[in-house]
């Protein structure tokens, strides 16, 4: 289905009798389930080519690493117009399905379809025709991603008004999250069981399709019986958008705290596998049992997260849990060498602390939705998710650029042997600086905006 018919879709569902107002009841614990699991795709899909493409395209198509940076980074500001769009569409639509089931469902087969594309690329001899190949199809897959994960993120909110319902929804979802990131770190294991290469990566691209497929679909039909709102209002342009977000303070200082941390993630997951091999001197199938650790850590501490969150206040929280995800990053630099056990018990002291920061920053913005949704009483959850994912692709385009650039600057050698291509040893101490250092200094400065949004919240 295109963005045409979709239109056209939703412009003809507009002359349906609207529903009676939604009625507020508890949410159940299996819609809690059935709405968590579309996050397992959805983080799969965002996750493992952000782990991975660098990397392919680096060591198997043997483009240049800043320019391979610049081909994740480009395409990914041109899609950002995408999410905005999407939001639109999600809050106008009127359909028997409600406002965001039918964006997904298409969003969620053509993401599948999409990843496919990312790891089977044609033989293109000219190395500028494969960095365009690749720009071209990581601008169509995360078109199709937004179809998903704007309508995906929108939906929390308006499933409920009650903080605590909120919270416990946001839980389900790192949780998810959490186990969507094992997925995708066994994903240089599935390669190498595919025999390694090529051939590993047409493997991958085919399993982890269906993954992003039964789970993102698997929720759509899940949730059908959640709350769901009309569109209120008239249709707002992208410039309204904009200037709605910007008067909502609370909303901006969250867009600022989301853009640090996912130019965090976007170094992290840029250069992740890179510091394993060359800096840690691992094979990068070990990634998979790290981040199982990382599930762990993230999965089991979420009840501990959610009962501080309610005794604490929710900026401090935050701040524990970046600065002790920060202090796991400090510790990596001394595991040079060091047996699986010890990263994978890495992996779980990191699980705990992202599980934290990235718990409170949900919770907040659902918050700060609903709290808009109730000053104003106008409904624009889409509006709000939209703007929101363009800030996540803004700032994990923005890692990855950082890492293709700094890779370069220290003299990193592209290649087609894959990982066992050797590197000189100042390439190797930029991996450790741009994975340590830098992010470091990324997710400290995500602290500040945190207290003044608490700061605000507090005067109304």
């Amino acid at each position: 289905m295109s963005m045409n018919q979709i239109t056209e879709f939703s412009e003809a569902s507009m002359i349906r009798q609207p529903r009676p107002p939604a009625r507020e009841v508890p949410i159940s614990w299996p819609l809690y389930v059935g709405y968590g699991i579309g996050m397992i795709g959805e983080r799969v899909f965002r996750d493992t080519p952000a782990l991975l493409l660098l990397v392919f395209m680096t060591n198997y198509l043997d483009i240049p690493a800043a320019m391979a940076g610049t081909a994740i980074f480009l395409p990914k500001i041109l899609v950002v117009f995408v999410d905005p769009l999407v939001g639109i569409l999600s809050d106008r639509i009127r359909s028997p399905w409600g406002r965001r089931r039918p964006l997904m469902f298409v969003g969620g087969i053509l993401s599948a379809a999409s990843f496919l594309l990312f790891f089977n690329v044609p033989t293109i001899g000219n190395v500028w025709w494969r960095t365009a190949y690749m720009a071209l199809m990581i601008t169509l897959g995360f078109a199709a991603y937004s179809l998903f994960s704007v309508p995906y993120l929108s939906m929390a909110s308006e499933m409920t008004t009650k903080s605590a319902e909120h919270t416990r929804l946001m839980a389900f979802r790192v949780g998810f999250m959490a186990v969507g990131l094992s997925i995708g770190g066994y994903s240089g294991a599935v390669v190498q069981l595919g025999g390694g290469g090529f051939a590993g990566y047409r493997l991958l691209a085919v399993a982890f399709g269906m993954v992003c497929l039964v789970s993102m679909l698997f929720t759509v039909f899940a949730t059908g019986s959640a709350r769901q709102c009309d569109p209120d209002g008239a249709p707002m342009g992208l410039i309204d958008q904009f200037r709605m977000a910007r008067a909502n303070k609370r909303y901006m200082l969250l867009i600022l705290v989301n853009l640090l941390q996912k130019i965090g993630e976007g170094i992290g997951y840029g250069s992740f596998a890179y510091y394993i091999v060359y800096y840690i001197h691992q094979p990068i199938g070990v990634i998979g049992s790290i981040i199982v650790g990382t599930l762990t850590g993230q999965v089991l501490s979420q009840p501990l997260w959610v009962w501080l969150n309610g005794r604490m206040n929710r900026a401090l929280v935050y701040t524990v849990g970046v600065v002790g995800w920060v202090a796991s990053l400090g510790v990596w630099l001394v595991l040079i060498d060091a047996p699986v056990w010890k990263l994978v018990l890495m992996g779980v002291w990191t699980g705990i602390m992202g599980g934290g920061f990235l718990s409170v920053m949900l919770m907040m913005l659902a918050d700060s939705i609903s709290n808009d949704a109730e000053k104003k009483g106008i409904k624009r959850e889409g509006t709000y998710s939209g703007i929101w994912l363009a800030t996540e692709k803004v700032g994990a385009a923005a890692g990855a650029f950082l890492v293709g650039q700094v890779l370069g600057l220290f003299h990193f050698v592209s290649s087609s042997a894959g990982m066992d291509a050797a590197q000189p040893h100042e390439a190797v101490i930029g991996i450790a600086i741009v994975y340590v250092g830098i992010n470091s200094v990324v997710y400290l400065a995500s602290i500040y905006p945190v207290w003044r949004y608490r700061t605000i919240a507090a005067h109304g």
